[in-house]
């Protein structure tokens, strides 16, 4: 019998080993698979060597709930940028880790793509020894475990991925200092108040915080309108297709299947469906009834002294002052504030709560001075900037030397 070229070849293709005919990356891991997490697939992004973006299956993105899924599979493949120091290796002494969290629609590749990320921690000649984790939070995911549903009857547990799987993972694969002091956690506008709120829910996890132009306070009704805004938008959806797609989309409908057209009853569910059940704050004067969700509400949780582990490991940043009478200096007392006002009101509609940056500094200005009269120290830095990353970006930076340069920290640099 005659065995050709071609036959030769076939059968040695049929001899290569599965597991090198399917390389992926993930088998450079320790624990590819565990705590919930599977790894797909490793890569590093072209010209990006300190890179990593480990796409990722999670038990906890997405679950059931309310009825059968109308999205098959539910469990929904993720995107987790990594960050490397130059000669990072397993063999050197445990690096520190900071865990960073996005804005509302961000993906994993905000900080590096907007934020400049590579580059603050490069520092010049003295780079930061610290890995950098900046997994996805979802376009309005507002980093809880939904305890609702959306339209297709399923829901995302980000407060599960995040911490309870995300943080031992990463300890189990890559060479970090697996303690709470080796941990620090920052995040930009939803990414903040995630920020805050992880902190406070887990103080034995996090040794530092660092919120940037972060939402603080639910009771505000602008704040509602956001979320509510973002759950009809896009809801549970990890990027612009699944957004697309209604079934992750959050709205009450009545008992004939129809579209409740209310707005504020509308808010009042989709809130509840990402936070759980809503507490009514009576009247007060000549103000409305207001709602909020104290088990997740930042300005709650200080007001609980949740923040107290956190003495002088923790960083506030707001923008929207429309001039700076003094210099902030960051320490606390602070230099006196640009007169922020929680109750402003939009110049073009005197009804209407004003919005944007000078709100949400408005609030971050209350929360300041909540910490200091508990006690608290921590860094607190205000500005004129606005609501974007070329503002965030000076802001990353004093957080960085805030966090692991104490001894070089001085007055805030702000925008």
């Amino acid at each position: 019998m005659r065995v050709t070229a071609a036959a030769v070849l076939a059968g040695s293709l049929l001899t290569v080993p599965a597991q090198a005919r399917a390389a992926t990356g993930c088998e450079t891991l320790t624990v590819p698979a565990g705590f919930g997490i599977t790894c797909r697939r490793v890569t590093t992004p072209p010209f990006q060597p300190n890179l990593r973006d480990v796409v990722l299956t999670s038990t906890a993105i997405h679950r059931p709930a309310g009825g059968t899924p109308e999205i098959s599979p539910v469990t929904r493949p993720l995107t987790v940028r990594i960050y490397l120091p130059d000669g990072y290796g397993p063999s050197a002494p445990p690096y520190e880790s900071l865990y960073l969290r996005g804005g509302g629609g961000d993906g994993h590749d905000a900080y590096t793509a907007k934020g400049d990320l590579v580059t603050a921690l490069k520092n010049g000649r003295d780079p930061y020894q610290v890995i950098a984790v900046m997994p996805t939070g979802g376009l309005a995911g507002w980093y809880s475990d939904w305890p609702g549903r959306t339209d297709g009857f399923f829901a995302p547990q980000w407060e599960t991925f995040h911490v309870g799987q995300l943080v031992p993972w990463i300890d189990a694969n890559y060479n970090t200092a697996a303690n709470r002091d080796g941990r620090a956690i920052a995040g930009i506008s939803m990414g903040g108040f995630g920020a805050l709120r992880y902190a406070a829910a887990h103080p034995g996890t996090f040794g530092a915080v660092g919120a940037l132009s972060p939402g603080t306070e639910l009771r505000k009704r602008p704040a509602q309108d956001i979320i509510s805004g973002g759950s009809w938008l896009a809801g549970a959806a990890v990027d612009l297709l699944e957004a697309a797609n209604g079934k992750f989309k959050v709205n009450k409908y009545d008992a004939d299947g129809r579209l409740v057209l209310d707005q504020d009853e509308q808010l009042l569910y989709r809130l509840d469906q990402i936070f759980g059940p809503h507490a009514e704050v009576p009247p007060n004067g000549t103000r409305e009834t207001t709602y909020d969700w104290p088990q997740v509400n930042p300005m709650r949780m200080a007001e609980q002294g949740r923040y107290q582990p956190y003495h002088q490991r923790l960083a506030l940043y707001a923008g929207g002052c429309a001039s700076l009478p003094a210099a902030p200096t960051g320490t606390t007392p602070a230099a006196p504030s640009c007169a922020y006002d929680i109750d402003a009101t939009d110049p073009l509609d005197p009804d209407k709560d004003a919005e944007g940056e000078p709100m949400l500094g408005a609030y971050v200005d209350v929360l300041d001075r909540k910490l200091r009269a508990q006690g608290i120290g921590h860094r607190y830095c205000y500005g004129t900037g606005g609501h974007e990353w070329d503002d965030w970006k000076a802001n990353l930076k004093d957080f960085l030397r805030y966090a692991y340069r104490p001894s070089a920290v001085g007055d805030c640099v702000q925008p």
